[in-house]
C-alpha cells in the first residue's frame, strides 16, 4: 500500500466516495453536458451554488436517492466529509471558468489530497454564451478581457477586432472611461446584462452613454466591440430576447398531471412558469381493497394490469413496497399505460408498457385499441384498473365487451389543494403574471376556488374547447384555444399570440410591453376624518 493510501481515512462502508465537479452555463442552471446529467443523477449528494438552483437542478437526481444541498462556506471540509464516507458527490457550479472562487480556491485544495477520486465535467464557457444569446457574429481576430476584479491597464487592453470584455457594476465606471480612451466617446459597444436568463438585456450604446443604477455594482456584465454588434448585423442572429414570449411570467394550476413537458414546452418560447397545485393526491378512505389488489397481482390473478395515470403508477409501486416487494412484482403481468407521462411514470421504476394508444391517448381511446380476450390463447381472463375516485365507466364497459373481467381500484384520491401563498394569490389577482394557461375545467375551477379568478389583464390560454367553455362559464375571456390538446400545441398558441399582439402594437406604434406591464391605477387614500 502506498503512503498516499494510507493517508486516506478508512471507509467504514467499504465503498470508496468520488468526487465530480460539473459545470453549468451562466444563467441556465440546466446548461450542462450529458455526462454531467449523468453523474448527478448517479450521485449520493449533489452539492449546488445557491436555493435557486436547488429547484432548477432538483429533477436531474429524481430517479435517484442523491441529497441535494447548498454550498457551506467551509466548502472543501463539506466536500472532502462526505467524499471520505464513501459518497459518490458531485458539485454544480456556474460554468468552467477556472478563475472564480470555487477553481481558484476549493478545487486546488481538494486536488492536493484527492486528485484520484476527482473528475471534472466542463460547462459551457461564459464566453460562448455572450456570443450566442447576445447575437454577436465575431470576427477572425476575437480577444477575451476579464476586467471583473481590476481594471486594466491601457496597454493590457487587447487590440482585435472584436474584444469581449466580463466585468461588474463595481468596475463599470472604470472599464467605461477606458473604452472611451481607446474606442473613442462615440463609439459602438453591447452591452448585456442578465446572460442567459429570461431577464437578459441588450444594448447598443456609445461608450459616453454607458451608466449603472448604484445598486447595480453586483451585477455581470458583457460589453462587446467590433464590426458585428451593430443592429443590422445582429438582426440574423437575434433568437434569444425576440422569442414570443421573451421574459413572460405564465401560472399554471396543476390538478393531477406532470407538468414538467409543458414548462419546457413554454421556456422554449421564452417564458417562465410557476405551477400552482389545485389538486392534493391522498390515499384511498380504506386500505382493504388495494390490499386485496395487491394479493391478486402476486398470486397471478390477472394478466394485464391497466394504468390510468402516473400517479396510479406511484400508488401501486408504493403499495407493493408496503408488502417488502418492488416492480419485479409485475414481471408476470402484461402493462397498458394510458398517455405518455404514464409510459415514463412506468419506465423510471424499470416497467415498460406493453400497451399505449397511438391514437387518443385517454382511456376511452386505450380500450378502442385493447385486445379482445382469447379464451384458446389468453390463460387468464382478468384485468386490474387502479385509478383515482373517480368513475373509469367506459374503459370498464369496453374491456368487459372485449371479453375481459376487468377490476376497478381506488389507489389514491384527488382533493382540492390548499390555497398557494398570498404573495401567489396576489399576483393572480394583481395581474402581475402575463399568461395563465389551463389544461383542464377541472384546473379552472379549483384554480378560482382556492386563489380567485386572474386579472382581466392575464391572457387565458385553454388547452380545448371543453377547457376555454368552462373558462367562459366563469367569466374569464379566453384568448387562446389549442389546436390540438398537448401542452405541445397550447403553447405554441400562446407564442402565435403573443407575435401577433407583438404586430398589432407595432402597427399601432406603440410599445412593446408584456400584458402584465400596464398603467395600474392608484389606490385612493381613504379621506382624513375631521378632527
Amino acid at each position: 500500500m502506498s503512503e498516499s493510501q494510507e493517508d486516506l481515512p478508512p471507509d467504514p462502508v467499504g465503498r470508496v466516495g468520488s468526487l465530480t465537479i460539473v459545470g453549468s452555463g451562466p444563467g441556465d442552471a440546466e446548461l450542462m453536458a450529458v455526462a454531467g446529467a449523468r453523474a448527478a443523477q448517479r450521485a449520493d449528494l449533489v452539492v449546488v451554488d445557491s436555493e435557486q438552483h436547488l429547484s432548477v437542478l432538483a429533477h436531474l437526481a429524481e430517479d435517484s436517492l442523491a441529497e441535494m444541498v447548498v454550498a457551506d462556506p467551509d466548502e472543501y471540509s463539506q466536500l472532502v466529509t462526505a467524499l471520505d464516507a464513501g459518497k459518490h458527490v458531485v458539485r454544480i457550479t456556474v460554468d468552467d471558468r477556472l478563475v472564480n472562487g470555487f477553481h481558484d480556491r476549493t478545487l486546488p485544495a481538494i486536488l492536493e489530497t484527492h486528485r484520484s477520486r476527482t473528475h471534472v465535467v466542463p460547462g459551457i464557457s461564459r464566453w460562448d454564451c455572450a456570443l450566442t444569446f447576445g447575437a454577436v457574429a465575431p470576427t477572425n481576430s476575437l480577444a477575451l478581457l476579464d476586467a471583473s476584479t481590476t481594471v486594466p491597464a491601457l496597454e493590457d487592453w487587447p487590440t482585435a477586432q472584436t474584444v469581449m470584455v466580463l466585468t461588474t457594476g463595481r468596475r463599470m465606471e472604470g472599464v467605461a472611461a477606458r473604452g472611451k480612451e481607446i474606442h473613442g466617446p462615440r463609439g459602438e459597444v453591447l452591452l448585456i446584462t442578465g446572460l442567459g436568463t429570461t431577464q437578459q438585456v441588450s444594448q447598443l450604446l456609445h461608450w459616453d452613454e454607458i451608466a449603472l443604477n448604484p445598486d447595480d455594482e453586483d451585477t455581470e456584465c458583457y460589453l462587446v466591440t467590433g464590426p458585428g454588434v451593430g443592429h443590422s448585423a445582429r438582426a440574423r442572429l437575434d433568437w434569444f430576447e425576440s422569442k414570443p414570449l421573451f421574459d413572460w411570467s405564465v401560472v399554471i394550476p396543476r390538478t393531477k398531471d406532470d407538468f414538467d413537458d409543458l414548462t419546457d414546452q413554454l421556456s422554449r418560447y421564452g417564458a417562465t412558469s410557476e405551477v400552482v397545485a389545485t389538486l392534493s393526491i391522498e390515499p384511498p378512505r380504506t386500505e382493504q381493497a388495494m390490499e386485496k389488489a395487491i394479493r391478486g397481482l402476486v398470486d397471478g390473478r390477472y394478466l394485464w394490469i391497466v394504468f390510468t395515470s402516473p400517479h396510479a403508477v406511484g400508488a401501486i409501486i408504493d403499495r407493493l413496497a408496503e408488502s417488502g416487494l418492488d416492480s419485479r412484482a409485475l414481471s408476470g403481468v402484461l402493462i397498458a399505460a394510458v398517455g405518455r407521462g404514464t409510459a415514463e411514470a412506468l419506465a423510471r421504476h424499470g416497467l415498460g408498457a406493453d400497451l399505449v394508444p397511438s391514437g387518443e391517448n385517454t382511456a376511452d381511446g386505450l380500450a378502442v385499441e385493447f385486445p379482445a380476450h382469447d379464451i384458446l390463447i389468453d390463460p387468464l381472463d382478468g384485468v386490474l384498473v387502479p385509478s383515482a375516485d373517480v368513475s373509469v365507466a367506459s374503459l370498464l364497459e369496453g374491456l368487459g365487451r372485449l371479453g375481459w373481467e376487468a377490476e376497478e381500484v381506488t389507489a389514491y384520491r384527488t382533493v382540492r389543494a390548499a390555497p398557494p401563498p398570498a404573495d401567489v394569490r396576489e399576483r393572480i389577482k394583481d395581474g402581475m403574471f402575463d399568461a395563465v394557461v389551463f389544461t383542464s375545467s377541472t384546473a379552472v375551477r379549483n384554480m378560482i376556488g382556492i386563489a380567485g379568478k386572474p386579472h382581466a389583464a392575464t391572457l387565458v390560454a385553454a388547452i380545448g374547447p371543453a377547457t376555454a367553455e368552462a373558462c367562459e362559464m366563469h367569466g374569464l375571456r379566453v384568448d387562446v384555444v389549442a389546436e390540438a390538446p398537448t401542452h405541445e400545441s397550447v403553447a405554441e398558441g400562446l407564442a402565435r399570440f403573443a407575435e401577433r399582439r407583438r404586430r398589432e402594437r407595432a402597427e399601432q406604434s406603440l410599445p412593446d410591453t408584456k400584458p402584465s406591464m400596464r398603467k395600474r391605477r392608484k389606490r385612493r387614500k381613504a379621506p382624513a376624518e375631521d378632527t
